[in-house]
Order: C-alpha cells, then structure tokens, then sequence
C-alpha cells in the first residue's frame, strides 16, 4: 500500500452544479476501483472525485481502470480523514448498499432531484464507503439525508464502482427533468444552510456540555450523540441557528461551571 499523498491545494471555486457535486469514496480498498469510479463519473459527465485513505489511488491498477478518464485520477483530491474531506462542503448524502430504517433515507431514483436542484446553490459531496464494509454509523451520523441504490431482492450487493455509476447516472436523468432554481414567492433564491464546518462546530459544543451536566451516560453514550446529530442533521439549520446554538451550548457549559464552584 501507498501511503496516502497530503492533501492536494484547494479546488477551483465551482462554476456550475456538476462542479458543486463531489463523489468522495471513504477508504477504498481496491485500486481498480478506484480507477473504475473515475471512469463512471466521465461517463455520465461528472469530474469530481475525492479520496479518503484510498489504497494507491494513482497505481498501474487504477490508471489501467480509469480507461481515458486519467485527468479524473490525476485531479482527485486527496484526504486523511473525513473531516478534512468534508470541510469545505455545504450537504452531505451518505449512499448505502442497503435500505435503512429511519428518518432521511430514501432511494437515491427520489433523492437524485432534490441534490441536483441544491447543487445550483449548495456545495454537495456523495459519501461512499469501502467496499469490505460500507459507510460507518459515525460516517452517517455526519450526513443530512442517506440513500440507498435500489436492487433486486436476491442479491443486492453492488461492486463499489457500480454504485458510483448509478448514482451518477440518476442524477445525469435529474439533470435532464430539473426544474428552475428554488425560490421563496417573492422571487429570492432559498436560504443555504449552515456548512459542514459549522455544524460540526456546534456538535463539538453540544457533546461537551451534555458530557458536563451528565446527560452522556456510558455505555449508551456514542449511540446517544449519533442520533442527536442524526435529528440536527435532518433539521439543516441555518448559520445563524448554528451560531445560536453554539452559543446556547457554551452558556450552558458555563451556568454548569459556576453551579459546581458555588
């Protein structure tokens, strides 16, 4: 294995909604598809790909995969963690190999509309995960809504290069029946919702402080924060809400600190 390149220098601002949607593959394990995804996405028009801890990303293997598709490779960018993958986008959509229970899932044939109409004003990044075990709870828990691929009943596992192409292709179709940009009815375009840095910022606070006053109890506590941000997740508050609650949050923690000193 390769070890992983440093993060390349930041991508161009994006120009339209196709460079505001990134297919971003959490730990891929196989080179080949790596090179594979590359060459899904330039089928169906995409150019956006990011990588986090991919196993020799650029390797004969997956240059030979990403069949005339090389620039793809050759521009992916290239993270350590997920944080630093996500830190620069607005929406977040995990896409699982298998229906999941719960609010915020849906089949990615209904949601490729919705992420196409946000991508003309959000910045969007598609979470896949590794081809051994998928997108983990954590992984999820940092996403806004989750999308399944819908299969047939007897055998619904799916290469990881082939979910990249369905997806890519879905929204390809979304592109094709959007409808204008969203707008409120006095013609302003619909408010964006806090970033992923924003957010992530809040949370910080919040399991601080709920650590404080004890309402994060082991060993039920990493369930308790992964469904508290799966609930703030879905509400997509917007930077203001994300700034008040973080403020919310620290006075807390102070009132606790005063409250243990008295």
């Amino acid at each position: 294995m390769r070890p992983v390149e440093s993060i390349v220098d930041s991508a161009p601002p994006p120009s339209s909604r196709i460079d505001r949607i990134t297919f971003c593959l959490v730990s891929p394990e196989s080179p080949g598809n790596i090179g594979s995804a590359a060459r899904a996405l330039k089928n169906m028009g995409f150019s956006r790909l990011a990588l986090v801890s991919p196993t020799d990303p650029r390797g004969e293997e997956s240059i030979r995969m990403a069949y005339r598709s090389r620039e793809i490779l050759n521009e992916a960018r290239l993270f350590p963690d997920l944080s630093a993958a996500l830190s620069e986008t607005e929406w977040v959509v995990g896409i699982s190999g298998r229906k999941r229970r719960g609010a915020g899932v849906e089949s990615i044939e209904t949601l490729a509309a919705e992420i196409w109409e946000r991508a003309g004003r959000q910045k969007i990044t598609l979470l896949f995960g590794s081809e051994g075990t998928g997108l983990s709870n954590e992984a999820l828990s940092r996403c806004h809504r989750t999308a399944f691929i819908p299969t047939g009943p007897r055998f619904s596992s799916l290469n990881l290069a082939q979910a990249v192409l369905l997806v890519a292709a879905a929204l390809h179709r979304a592109s094709s029946l959007a409808p204008s940009p969203s707008s409120d009815p006095n013609g302003r375009p619909a408010p964006g919702i806090a970033s992923v840095a924003e957010t992530e910022s809040f949370f910080h606070e919040m399991e601080r402080t709920l650590e404080e006053i004890g309402f994060l109890k082991p060993p039920a506590k990493k369930k308790t924060i992964r469904r508290l941000r799966e609930i703030l997740m879905r509400a997509e508050v917007d930077s203001e809400e994300a700034k008040l609650l973080r403020a919310m949050f620290r006075q807390m923690l102070r009132a606790a600190g005063k409250k243990k000193s008295n």
